[in-house]
């Protein structure tokens, strides 16, 4: 019956992910434990989500390449989950535009 009060609320992190980190996944956790401890909001999923190769950020490997590494990094979460649209876009694609089309 609490749950039914709350904000359900999804979490999407953009970014070059090159490569993921356990910091990347940790900063999931804390922001789900803050919103969650407020009593208001019901964190329902984590999305990480890695910029296209039209980034074109010096040093950044293929996006294929750190999809598949998001990937794999979250396979044994229950709640975290790597989407791999933004980084299909051939042009960079802005944050505000990600969370309308994948969350």
């Amino acid at each position: 019956m609490e749950d039914e009060r709350r904000t359900r609320v999804v979490l999407l992190a953009c970014g070059s992910f090159n490569p993921i980190t356990n910091m990347h996944l940790r900063m999931f956790e804390l922001a789900r434990d803050y919103l969650e401890d407020t009593g208001r909001y019901k964190v329902v999923k984590g999305i990480v989500s890695a910029v296209g190769d039209g980034y074109k950020k010096k040093g950044l490997i293929e996006a294929f390449h750190r999809v598949k590494m998001a990937r794999l990094a979250t396979e044994n979460s229950e709640w975290i989950t790597a989407d791999a649209w933004e980084s299909s876009q051939p042009e960079w694609v802005e944050t505000a535009k990600v969370i309308r089309l994948v969350v």
